[in-house]
């Protein structure tokens, strides 16, 4: 009987695991093209493996795991998996990596309980450090940088003007950009201590200080890292190599302030630690494993609760296509007292990647006013070819620069217009002429001017089969160059759309 219950349990891991992969099966393509398109997360691979490498240690105390079931954990995954869904229909990326640990965590929670937590939540959740969530803290790091190198600057007696990230000398200037943060050599760091302590810290306290050790002396390397650089421009007039190419000197720095001192260190907390510290094939190991609740219906919920989020696209895709074939946006063709749309006439366009709708035309009024009406937009929203998209900009830098942005209200609603819109005021370097620009968003149906509302609203539709969305501006040039240039365009604005037939 007890061989028979051994095999069973193998078993299961056998036959659940590869569900973790086909579920999230679109989150690991992610986290892979993160890793290796990107120079600040390439040792995600490092941390994959040291995830695996510490589930493998504790292969044993996971296959003495027995189904136990959770209720809290499964009413937990079940709002993870919710959210997943809405987060790959609004395609956010961070949000979709962010929960991937998480759900592995509370799916294995939901079929085996607390043990578990305590033997495989800790390695699992290392992904975190892989997230693409820590170059958001590169300008906070920035200003740490510049603030302790002219503490360095001041002791060495080299004389510098600092400007915000820009360190000038009497030799050259030096720019403490995103790169010099440190935020790679800080998520490194991270990373190895939480590795470490996982690996033979049992208490969550020595673990945190671990961590939080490993965190500030690869701050500190950063730190002289950046010195180094600095002051050897200032002592070779500029004409060390070190000024511009610095990589491989940086991870030295890094081996020699973060790596060795942290080791000494984890070996004299673990030596003063005495019995905390556990040997690997012993860290994880449960305490105690709760009986009852044995049934396969724990495993089928908490699997199916990860896997359908990645089913639904597919059950709609067939919905999702005949509504998009079926979307054809038009201009107005029909509007009294205005005479268009003059094809080819446009003196404004918006900077959208690869729109699968792009419509413009003026229409002109009887007393010579002169309305751009613009649609842009996707049938079918996917990678690379969404409406809110960090690409997608309403005019091209290059030619225009910015005046102003604000939103402005109706009090009554109109077929093609939200009661709010987005008014964009933008002029050309060359000759200080205006344009204003009305926008709005229709995310299938839905009209909105508010960015953060069509990423939502984009989500839910596209959960329901309808990926449509398009951005919709009215566009006229300003009279003049001042503040009331544009008082005459938006009253035509107003004009053309209360005289607009549908």
């Amino acid at each position: 009987m007890s061989a028979l219950t051994h095999s069973s349990a193998q078993f299961r891991w056998i036959v659940l695991v590869p569900i973790l992969l086909l579920g999230l099966w679109a989150e690991w393509q992610d986290f892979f093209t993160l890793w290796y398109d990107s120079i600040i997360y390439t040792h995600g691979y490092l941390v994959l493996a040291g995830v695996l490498f510490l589930l493998y240690e504790r292969r044993h105390a996971l296959r003495s795991l027995t189904v136990t079931g959770s209720p809290v954990a499964l009413l937990l995954l079940a709002g993870a998996s919710v959210t997943l869904l809405i987060a790959q229909a609004a395609d956010i990326r961070v949000v979709r990596l962010l929960l991937t640990p998480v759900l592995i965590v509370l799916w294995g929670w939901s079929i085996w309980g607390r043990g578990f937590l305590e033997t495989a939540a800790g390695p699992v959740l290392l992904l975190v450090f892989a997230v693409p969530i820590w170059d958001d803290f590169s300008p906070l790091l920035q200003h740490i940088t510049v603030f302790f190198n002219t503490l360095f600057l001041q002791l060495a007696d080299i004389k510098a003007t600092i400007n915000e990230f820009l360190i000038v000398l009497d030799v050259g200037a030096f720019l403490v950009e995103n790169g010099c943060s440190g935020v790679r050599y800080l998520m490194v760091a991270l990373f190895l201590g939480a590795f470490y302590g996982q690996l033979y810290y049992r208490l969550i306290r020595s673990k945190i200080l671990l961590v939080l050790a490993a965190g500030l002396l690869s701050m500190l390397a950063n730190w002289i890292r950046v010195f180094g650089i600095i002051a050897a421009g200032h002592y070779t007039n500029m004409e060390t190599s070190l000024v511009k190419d610095h990589e491989l000197f940086g991870w030295v720095i890094f081996v020699i302030f973060t790596l060795i001192p942290l080791f000494f260190l984890s070996s004299k907390l673990e030596a003063k630690l005495g019995s905390e510290s556990t040997k690997p094939s012993e860290a994880g190991k449960p305490s105690s494993v709760r009986s009852g609740r044995k049934s396969l219906a724990w495993p089928a919920a908490a699997s199916v609760l990860v896997i359908w989020p990645a089913l639904v696209p597919l059950a709609l895709q067939a919905k999702t296509e005949a509504i998009a074939k079926a979307w054809n946006p038009e201009l107005v063709k029909e509007v009294p007292e205005w005479r268009g749309p003059l094809k080819h006439a446009n003196f404004w366009s918006p900077q959208f990647t690869n729109p699968d709708v792009d419509l413009g035309g003026v229409y002109v009024s009887r007393d010579l006013e002169q309305v751009q009406l613009q649609i842009t937009g996707y049938r079918n929203q996917s990678q690379d070819k969404e409406l809110i998209f960090y690409k997608n900009r309403l005019f091209d830098d290059s030619e225009w620069q910015l005046v102003s942005v604000t939103e402005r209200a109706f009090s009554t609603t109109h077929p093609i217009r939200p009661t709010q819109v987005a008014e964009t005021v933008i002029r050309t370097p060359e000759d200080d002429s205006r344009v204003i620009i009305w926008s709005w968003y229709d995310v299938g149906g839905h009209l909105t001017a508010s960015r953060l509302e069509a990423k939502l609203a984009g989500a839910l539709k596209k959960i329901t089969g309808d990926s449509r969305g398009a951005l919709w501006a009215l566009a006229g040039r300003c009279v003049d160059g001042s503040s009331t240039g544009c008082e005459q365009q938006r009253a035509a604005f107003a004009r053309f759309l209360n005289q607009t037939v549908n």
